[in-house]
Order: structure tokens, then C-alpha cells, then sequence
């Protein structure tokens, strides 16, 4: 499929998306006010203890604030816009890519597009609030805060998307790709001055979550071209990453959930 199809089906399902949004709009908006709320009442955690403690390696609730803004944004687009990745371990599993497969177009962007989590939108909105409020950014910082944002956003579903893809090897691993998710999200919601180098480089490379928040954040702090460019990069590789595993996978998966190895 050229460029401008595949971006032109891309659209067709994200517009979907959003209808499936609007299905049951008092659902959706409920949802989305609980997460908000469930976000600020999180951050008080945080809130006591810059309290006690005034900094966090240089780090202050500001800076902290920051960090959870990007973490909400890139969570909140991540489930809203591409919600079918939360379930697609169990999907495989359980044979039903078979329909994705049957469309005259890759199977990826059918699989994780069309089911939104509407508790996304609340994420989403209150990234505003953590940056413009709680990180005292002002709107001219908009524009970069969204950019990094998303691309930490990208980077976590394609992150999590080569994690549900572990059931095409291991069939019994749907149990473990969901804790291996819920682990990696609680991660990137906490700033990685406390661990060590060895586990720096882990969470910038193999088990990406500093390149959720943490790297995000920095970027915006310093305002370092360098940084966004680095994020940016990231997303890139990650998302790229994710189709080359998810393409392997396919060669081992048969219809009516059996699972072969193509010699």
C-alpha cells in the first residue's frame, strides 16, 4: 500500500474511533471525570513529599508535575486512539486476528485502532492542568509540550504493542504481557534519578520508560533541541520496532488459534 492510502485508511479508522466515543456519550465523559480526578489525587502523593523534601535530584513538584503531564498525555492518547493494543495479546490468543487479517490491508492498524478507552479523554485533559498549573508552563510552551508528549506517546504503544506480541512465541503469556504492561506504566510515572546507570540504560533502551516521562520532561526543561530530537528519534525506532516484531509474529501464527513454526 503507498504512503497517502495508508494514511488515508489510518484516518478512516481514527474518525471511527471517535464515533465509537460519541456512541454513549454520558459513559465517556463519566469515565473521562474519574480519571481526571483519579490523576490530581495521585499527584497529592507527590505534593506531600515535596513537602517534607524540597527537591529530587535537582528535581522540584514543578519539574515532577511536568513529568506526570507527559505520562497522562501519552497514556491518554495511547488508549483513546489506539485501545485495541491493551487487549491485543488476548486477541491473538484467542484467534480473533484472523478477521483483521482478512482485509485487504495490513492487519496492524485494525487490530489496535476502533476500540477507545474513553478514561483516556480524562488523561488527556489533565495533562493541561499538570502542565499550565501544577508545572507552571505557559501556553507558549504548548506546541513542544504536545510534540514530546505524543512522541512519548507513540513510544509507549509501540513499547507495549511488542509486549502483547510475546504471545505469538510464548501462547500461554497473555497473564504476563498484562503485568508486564501495568509494571511499565507504573514505572514512567516516577523520575529515574533513584536507580543506577545500569538501570538508566535499561529504561532508555529495552524496557523504554524513562522515554515516556522522564526524557520528555528533561527536554522541556532545558529546552534542548538535542533532547526533542532524541524523543522524536525514539518514537520513530520504537514504532518501526513494533511492526518489524509484530510482522515476525504473523509467521508464526495459524488461523483458529494454533500456533506453528515456519521453517
Amino acid at each position: 500500500m503507498r504512503p497517502p492510502e495508508t494514511l488515508r485508511y489510518i484516518g478512516s479508522l481514527l474518525r471511527l474511533t471517535l464515533l465509537g466515543l460519541r456512541a454513549r456519550p454520558a459513559v465517556a465523559l463519566s469515565a473521562a471525570f474519574f480519571m481526571f480526578v483519579n490523576n490530581l489525587v495521585f499527584f497529592v502523593t507527590w505534593a506531600i513529599y515535596f513537602a517534607n523534601f524540597s527537591t529530587l535530584r535537582g528535581w522540584c513538584l514543578e519539574d515532577l508535575a511536568l513529568l506526570v503531564g507527559m505520562v497522562v498525555w501519552a497514556y491518554g492518547v495511547t488508549v483513546v486512539f489506539a485501545g485495541g493494543i491493551r487487549t491485543m495479546a488476548r486477541t491473538i490468543v484467542d484467534g480473533g486476528l484472523d478477521v483483521h487479517l482478512g482485509r485487504p490491508r495490513h492487519p496492524l492498524p485494525s487490530l489496535l485502532f476502533g476500540r477507545p478507552i474513553a478514561s483516556g479523554l480524562g488523561d488527556i485533559a489533565s495533562a493541561l492542568p499538570f502542565w499550565l498549573w501544577l508545572g507552571g508552563r505557559g501556553v507558549a510552551d504548548l506546541p513542544l509540550l504536545t510534540l514530546v508528549a505524543t512522541a512519548a506517546a507513540v513510544v509507549l504503544g509501540s513499547a507495549v504493542a511488542i509486549m502483547q506480541c510475546l504471545v505469538f512465541w510464548w501462547p500461554r503469556a497473555v497473564g504476563f504481557c498484562e503485568h508486564l504492561y501495568e509494571m511499565f506504566v507504573m514505572v514512567t510515572y516516577y523520575p529515574q534519578h533513584a536507580y543506577g546507570f545500569g538501570a538508566r540504560v535499561l529504561l532508555l533502551t529495552v524496557f523504554p520508560a524513562a522515554l515516556i516521562g522522564f526524557l520528555p520532561a528533561e527536554a522541556v526543561r532545558a529546552h534542548s533541541v538535542a533532547l526533542i530530537l532524541a524523543v522524536v528519534g525514539a518514537a520513530k525506532l520504537y514504532a518501526g520496532l513494533a511492526l518489524l516484531v509484530f510482522n515476525l509474529g504473523l509467521r508464526r501464527y495459524a488461523s483458529g488459534n494454533r500456533f506453528v513454526e515456519l521453517r
